[in-house]
């Protein structure tokens, strides 16, 4: 399965963050919108979004980037305590219109956690330790690559160019070794700019990692025409007993 994301040309974005609870209406809205009934009543208390099905995503205090930045935590399932298994990703709103920033988030990571919950592979890709896209010693959870620049096509092209570059599979040996969770490791692959001033960047369990970054800037994506940022999303699971080394579905 891969979502690509269409877009039309994007504005300024608003002057000031969203209360958290706003933008977590949002990220409700595109789970609604993605995958209808998925986030059937889920409430808004404190700073999450609470399904009763056991999963949660929460906003944290932001700890980088600018006033149009988000912070997100995914639970997915809140009865394990007292330490909650989760995972993190950030998403930065880049037009007018919030939804788009919240939407990004539910068509990436969110759609790892729905596929978390789900293993049927309706909402993400699985791929085995040793199939084509796989990372070796893990199953992993993939989402599609969604763009989020200026120019339409220029989205397309990169979402393409991101697909068909295979990253986690080509620098699985610059990150593996830090996967040190027990449930999940989540992965964000990022590649956006101007032309002449492209950046990538591979953040794990929510934290960019300099190893992996460098590898995937060495493997010499295309620059856009136009500002283009293209991102996907990526859990990473320990393989289970009953699992074998060749398992491969993607």
């Amino acid at each position: 399965m891969s979502w690509i994301r269409r877009h039309r040309r994007k504005q300024e974005p608003p002057a000031q963050r969203l209360p958290d609870l706003e933008f977590l209406a949002l990220v409700r809205a595109g789970l609604e919108e993605f995958a209808p009934g998925t986030a059937q009543g889920a409430q808004l208390k404190g700073n999450s979004l609470i399904s009763p099905d056991g999963w949660a995503v929460a906003v944290a205090p932001p700890h980088h980037g600018g006033g149009h930045h988000y912070d997100l935590v995914a639970l997915p399932d809140v009865s394990i305590q007292p330490d909650v298994p989760c995972f993190m990703d950030c998403v930065v709103s880049m037009s007018a219109d919030p939804q788009d920033a919240a939407n990004t988030w539910v068509q990436t990571a969110g759609a790892c956690l729905l596929e978390l919950l789900d293993r049927k592979e309706q909402f993400a890709n699985h791929a085995g330790p040793d199939a084509r896209r796989g990372v070796p010693g893990w199953h992993m959870i993939t989402s599609g690559a969604v763009g989020l620049g200026t120019d339409v096509d220029e989205n397309r092209r990169l979402q393409g160019a991101l697909l068909e570059a295979n990253v986690l599979h080509r620098i699985a040996d610059s990150f593996t070794a830090d996967l040190e969770s027990p449930f999940f490791n989540g992965v964000k692959v990022f590649y956006g700019g101007r032309p002449g001033a492209m950046q990538a960047e591979i953040r794990v369990n929510g934290e960019r990692h300099e190893a992996a970054s460098a590898a995937m800037t060495a493997l010499g994506l295309p620059e856009p025409t136009a500002f283009t940022a293209v991102r996907s999303y990526a859990l990473l699971l320990p393989l289970s007993e009953d699992e074998p080394n060749d398992s491969t579905t993607a």
